[in-house]
């Protein structure tokens, strides 16, 4: 019997933030899991993918159930946002049906749950390479209460040892060039319009839906984080590249007070920036 992790501990005692830990896992081929507590039956719809609006009622007992594919992807994104909201994900149910042995039902949970959290399989955990002290000139908190915002950045350090992201300066040019041909903008956008565009971009992709958007100006979807204009006393952004086994190579952050140079910059030399 596999002795699941919560993946907030996991996340704590790695010093970084779960919805990245849950990122790299799922970039690794592993799977995410919800656990069930107590001995009260939970309640959720059944479904028969291929055929639509075919649904039944559904009671499952307490357990660990993987995420199907879109629900872990889904989940990263609830994570990130800070959220505890379990409504919506599907989960994998193994059973006995009696006649053909063993089968595999897809399940969605109908309504919020506080009886459950989001566990790990230990040995996925361990395939995982280990986070560096030092990051791109974040410091790395780890283990214990205080690790509880994961990347603990020196300001210090960070400025010292700031790289440039050449992708981010792409990101920005993609939306200023995008606001700057559009009809309705007679004169070119202003910095707060880009970074604006790009704040709905990220925002509209997170939609867990059939209706959400491919990043048009982030196709990379290296934007874990950006703050709404006016939202924060300083607004930014954080920024992640990740190898495809979820290894992290750099990140970062980047303030909106520093674009409106950086797009006199790149208005000045647009033929360097290749998008």
């Amino acid at each position: 019997m596999i002795d699941y992790l919560n993946l907030e501990d996991v996340a704590v005692q790695r010093g970084e933030k779960s919805d990245l830990l849950a990122r790299k896992l799922v970039a690794n081929g592993s799977y995410l899991y919800l656990w069930f507590d107590n001995n009260t039956k939970h309640k959720a719809m059944m479904l028969f993918p291929g055929a639509s609006k075919k649904e039944m009622d559904y009671e499952f007992d307490q357990g660990t159930y993987p995420l199907t594919q879109g629900s872990r992807e889904a989940l990263i994104k609830i994570l990130n946002r800070g959220e505890n909201t379990t409504e919506g994900l599907e989960i994998l149910i193994e059973s006995d049906d009696g006649i053909k042995g063993s089968v595999t039902y897809q399940v969605r949970l109908t309504k919020e749950d506080k009886n459950v959290c989001v566990v790990v399989n230990p040995d996925d955990v361990a395939k995982l390479p280990p986070l560096p002290k030092s990051i791109e000139g974040a410091s790395v908190q780890r283990g214990g209460p205080s690790a509880k915002n994961n990347f603990q950045i020196s300001e210090e350090n960070y400025h010292k040892n700031k790289k440039s992201n050449p992708e981010l300066h792409k990101i920005f040019w993609r939306a200023f060039v995008h606001l700057r041909d559009k009809d309705e903008f007679p004169v070119e956008p202003q910095y707060k319009q880009v970074w604006q565009a790009i704040y709905d971009d990220v925002n509209n992709s997170d939609i867990e839906d059939s209706l959400a958007e491919h990043r048009k100006f982030d196709p990379k979807d290296i934007i874990e984080k950006i703050d709404s204009i006016g939202i924060t006393k300083t607004t930014k952004l954080f920024w992640l590249f990740a190898t495809a086994g979820g290894e992290t190579l750099s990140q970062g952050d980047y303030s909106l007070s520093s674009l409106p140079s950086l797009l006199n910059k790149l208005k000045k030399s647009p033929q360097d920036i290749i998008c």
